[in-house]
């Protein structure tokens, strides 16, 4: 017997219409994130942004790695970050940044995947780490190099 022989014309519209509310929410998300974003910034001023981006915290700040997703937006001068639903924003500006790496650990935890760790000098001038589980991590890595790190932090 085959799973759809299975299933009553009601059970198959319920089905249909969970999936494509499913749909309807993310497309709502991802639109309501792509306004925030252009209300924020200056068009001329964004190089590119990623959504779905999972955010793991800071190594300065207490705990273990705290995770969660929204907007990534490399500008020309710095890299925003801001969770979709809890109300985290994170600014690093891009005469900050000491380093770039792929990493799979931070705050001395496994994350169990590769993640996009940002090192960069924060507000009260100590050396802090961002990491970012970011679709196409090449990239952005290539990007955040060539707009926002100079060639002699590359070495």
């Amino acid at each position: 017997m085959a799973f759809t022989e299975g299933l009553s014309g009601v059970s198959l519209g319920i089905l249909g219409a969970l999936f494509f509310g499913i749909l309807f929410f993310l497309v709502l998300m991802r639109r309501i994130e792509s306004k925030r974003i252009e209300r924020k910034f200056d068009e001329k001023n964004i190089v590119i942004s990623s959504f779905g981006v999972n955010y793991f915290g800071l190594t300065s700040e207490s705990g273990g790695p705290a995770r969660s997703s929204g907007i990534l937006v490399l500008l020309k001068d710095g890299i925003y970050y801001r969770a979709r639903f809890v109300k985290r924003e994170l600014y690093i500006r891009g005469k900050s940044i000491t380093s770039i790496r792929i990493v799979e650990t931070h705050k001395g935890k496994p994350l169990y995947q590769k993640v996009v760790a940002i090192g960069f000098i924060n507000t009260e001038g100590k050396e802090d780490t961002a990491a970012f589980r970011i679709p196409y991590p090449d990239q952005w890595i290539g990007a955040i190099k060539n707009n926002l790190i100079s060639t002699d932090k590359q070495q």
